[in-house]
């Protein structure tokens, strides 16, 4: 009876130690893996329109965000290109971005481009 008793402990302690560790680790990678679906859904619906679109700036732009004049705009590069998004367009010659396009709310809620991905 008490060598029963001792398998019964030693299960039960096999269980305690690497049982519930590896169960608690399935569910974390169950987790996991709804969040990056999750993601990868939200990621897909706002994907932009095509190459050298950008979804977020089809309805706000920094001359409505700066509450610009008709004549400001006329005289705005990017008013006039409309195409790249604002800051692409002030950059300074080195390519540098300009001081104030850091702070701004356009620049800071962009999402971050994906660069190419090349094949070997």
């Amino acid at each position: 009876m008490e060598g029963l008793i001792a398998a019964g402990t030693f299960l039960l302690g096999l269980l305690l130690r690497f049982g519930i560790p590896i169960l608690v680790t399935v569910l974390i990678v169950q987790l996991l893996r709804r969040l990056d679906e999750r993601w990868q859904q939200e990621g897909a619906q706002g994907k932009a329109a095509g190459p050298g679109e950008f979804s977020m700036f089809s309805e706000l732009r920094c001359w409505i965000l700066n509450d610009c004049t008709p004549e400001q705009r006329q005289r705005c590069p990017a008013f006039i290109e409309a195409i790249r998004p604002c800051w692409q367009v002030h950059r300074h010659g080195n390519g540098v971005l300009k001081e104030g396009c850091l702070d701004c709310e356009l620049f800071r809620g962009a999402p971050i481009p994906m660069q190419a991905q090349t094949t070997i």
